[in-house]
């Protein structure tokens, strides 16, 4: 059939012959039910209904006994589509977000802390990793063993972080303690750090000279961070640290000595790239590296600045599995009116619990004219104590082969920390400590050996090769919470191999 208007009170059709007067009637009454008109009416009807709410689906407030036109049939989201396009005529009015919704009270967020992070335990590190101050003496102090406790504190949404810590040494002078507040809300991380240090020394190593001070150092830290992405930032650090040195009351002549303070004011720049994936305890995938550059100056006096170069890059190459080869490459220099002493030798956290100061080899001289200010340690140098070599520059070369032994060989996951854990390593490392623009320029403090006896004085050209290497393997393992490193090295001075030493250390990595 045909139709020729849209209400049904104007209905026109034209009989079809094959139809019967009953079809022809019915289907009238289909379009009827089915036409415009008749929907608009009811969707006036329903407008003060749906006024009220709208918690069913729209096609429910359309539903009809109205017989359906199998004819011409609708499906119930092409139904919907077409409610919704009636709906927007202007001549039907109907608001189709009445509903009122009861909205929670406001409450504003009120920066509140949580504890996360708690440790106690017996430990052989220093907090910090800042440089001693030049003590005179020659001697680098080793922390030896200690109590350390440690408590930390986000806010709820972590964008807030509190640090405290305090390190009781075990021979009652060497304690340090730290507070750090950190700011990570925005993308440029800040922290607020001071530190404070304490330890005992020698003032100079004449065996019968017992004169000794106490060295306190205070630090203030402002620390600024910048992402570029997740591998790769930018840190910047502005620090204000004053040493001061106390003589002790050894004897007479030191009753008299007074108290020397001095103030640093200092600047520092880091380069940072880090893509490593954890492997496990002390086992990465990829390469990480640090670039910095830093100077102090003291704000007593003028032409008393020192300026550092340095740089530190490792790799990790996966071989097989859990078989990783580690390299590393460090290298630094200071220059300026006053220096930074490096003493190479040892390992990290290298700890000798009965007599610490037999770590350090007080056979090797030190030139006192270069003005040495602050001193640390270039490691790993395995094979050989603390300052087997020395200077304002070091290079250093580290290569090792890492391997999870039992890990591997059972290739599957093992509860057992310490059977996890277990490591078995080779290593070789190579390097040197020197003063002047080159290894060989003959500057060194170890180049010459001079001998006093009364007004006689000799020196002696050492010959010593200022390029040392060492060797050896070592086992690591997890115990009781520490990561404890034992190694068996090999050094070799001058080409010759050096008596078998033996070390305990409590580290990561390198």
């Amino acid at each position: 059939m045909y139709f020729d208007r849209l209400y049904p009170e104007d209905l026109v059709y034209e009989e079809i012959p094959e139809q019967t007067a009953y079809r022809q009637e019915r289907s009238v009454q289909l379009f009827e039910a089915d036409s415009i008109e008749i929907l608009r009416q009811q969707l006036i009807e329903e407008d003060r209904r749906m006024r009220d709410t709208l918690t069913k689906p729209l096609y429910a407030y359309f539903e009809t006994d109205d017989l359906v036109d199998i004819n011409n049939y609708i499906f119930e989201e092409e139904k919907e589509n077409y409610y919704r396009q009636l709906l927007k005529k202007d001549h039907i009015e109907i608001d189709l977000d009445t509903v009122e919704l009861p909205l929670p009270p406001i409450r504003i967020y009120e920066t509140s802390f949580y504890q996360n992070y708690l440790a106690s335990q017996i430990d052989f590190n220093f907090l910090t990793n800042s440089y001693q101050a030049f003590n005179g003496s020659g001697y680098y102090f080793n922390p030896g063993i200690g109590f350390l406790f440690n408590i930390g504190s986000n806010d709820l949404f972590e964008d807030y972080k509190l640090l405290g810590g305090f390190r009781f040494g075990g021979n009652f002078d060497s304690n340090e303690f730290l507070v750090s507040f950190e700011n990570l809300k925005k993308r440029i991380d800040k922290q607020v750090v001071f530190h404070r240090q304490a330890f005992k020394a020698d003032l100079n190593d004449d065996p019968n000279d017992d004169t000794q001070i106490k060295i306190h150092t205070n630090q203030l830290y402002y620390i600024v961070t910048y992402p570029f992405n997740q591998v790769m930032s930018v840190k910047g650090t502005v620090s204000l640290r004053s040493d001061r040195q106390v003589y002790l009351a050894t004897g007479r002549t030191a009753l008299f000595e007074e108290n020397i303070f001095v103030t640093w004011i200092n600047f520092k720049l880091e380069y940072i790239f880090d893509n490593t994936r954890y492997r496990g305890i002390n086992l990465y995938n990829g390469t990480r590296f640090k670039i910095f550059a830093e100077t102090y100056r003291q704000i007593e006096r003028g032409r008393s600045d020192v300026f550092i170069l340095g740089a530190d890059f490792r790799h990790y190459l996966k071989i097989h599995r859990d078989l990783i080869w580690a390299n590393r490459f460090a290298v630094s220099t200071s220059f300026g009116h006053n220096k930074l002493i490096y003493y190479m030798g040892g390992v990290d956290n290298w700890f000798n619990i009965f007599n610490p100061e037999k770590n350090f080899d007080r056979d090797t001289p030190i030139d006192y004219t270069k003005n040495y200010v602050f001193q640390a340690v270039a490691t790993n140098m395995r094979g050989f104590k603390q300052n087997v070599r020395n200077g304002n520059n070091f290079a250093l070369i580290n290569s090792e082969i890492r391997l999870p032994i039992i890990r591997y060989l059972v290739n599957h996951p093992i509860s057992n920390k310490f059977l996890n854990n277990f490591q078995i390593m080779g290593f070789g490392d190579i390097g040197t400590a020197w003063t002047g623009w080159n290894p060989y320029a003959g500057e060194n403090s170890y180049d010459k050996k001079v001998i006093e006896n009364g007004p006689i004085k000799v020196t002696v050209q050492s010959n010593k090769e200022p390029i040392i290497a060492g060797y050896g393997f070592g086992v690591r393992s997890t115990i009781f919470g520490y990561f404890v490193r034992l190694d068996w090295a090999w050094g070799v001075e001058n080409f010759r191999v050096q008596p078998m030493m033996f070390y305990v250390s409590l580290s990561l990595d390198f």
